[in-house]
């Protein structure tokens, strides 16, 4: 449940390991007023159509999302695809683990082959309402407006917190840290809160999403504060 980045990515990742779900098809179709993941905009700040695919049995799930992506003002508007595979463990009535891996591809872009990675993820969870997750990558891509850039293994390392509360609204929250140290010789830190209601089969949510100084000082407009509101229908 990656609460400090796209509010959708959370979805996507509660659903499928949340034990409450039947074996079986699912997934979700919306919009969101931004698609920001680990405190960036991947799409600049325009709006970006979301949607969701996968299948769930005996505790494995696998499935492909798709999110519009946009890598600057001089860029046309493209499609990233992320293929995901994974498997959730219960241990007891309240802890969770799952481990998955995904693969993340943006056919679009003109330098495709720069964007695309790999990464392994680890996350445990209590009750679904606190997740703790790892995620490592061999071979991340990446470049800041300093001129720094390069490829080789990055990690990140997320916290986050839900609280379900009366009439479907529930409170979010959470923090995390990049490692870029391969790529731009540093990390940085990110961090979101919000608040989202879920009516039958639509889920709303607003939240405020910010990074810290050497995330703004390196990326410039991608790493601004703002608040990013979602729309998804679930099926």
């Amino acid at each position: 449940m990656m609460l400090t980045g796209s509010s959708k990515w959370y979805l996507v990742l509660l659903l499928v390991t949340c034990a409450c779900r039947a074996d079986g098809f699912g997934g979700d179709l919306g919009v969101a007023s931004d698609e920001v993941f680990r405190g960036l905009t991947q799409s600049d700040n325009q709006v970006s159509a979301q949607a969701d695919a996968h299948y769930m049995w005996s505790g494995w799930y696998a499935g492909l999302s798709g999110i519009g992506v946009r890598r600057g003002p001089y860029d046309s508007p493209g499609v990233g695809l992320i293929a995901y595979l994974g498997y959730q463990q219960r241990f007891g009535e309240n802890w969770s683990a799952s481990v998955a891996a995904r693969h993340y591809d943006y056919p679009d872009f003109q330098y495709r082959n720069h964007y695309n990675y790999d990464e392994a993820a680890l996350e445990v969870s209590w009750r679904e309402l606190l997740v703790a997750s790892v995620t490592a990558s061999p071979n991340v891509f990446f470049g800041d407006l300093q001129g720094d850039y390069g490829r080789g293994a990055a990690f990140s390392y997320e916290f986050g917190a839900r609280k379900p509360l009366a009439r479907g609204f529930c409170i979010n929250a959470g923090i995390g840290y990049y490692d870029l140290e391969h790529q731009i010789g540093t990390g940085y830190a990110y961090g979101s809160a919000g608040i989202s209601k879920q009516w039958h089969s639509l889920n709303f949510d607003a939240r405020y999403i910010g990074t810290d100084e050497t995330a703004k000082r390196r990326f410039g407009g991608f790493a601004e504060n703002r608040v990013v509101l979602s729309l998804l229908w679930l099926f």
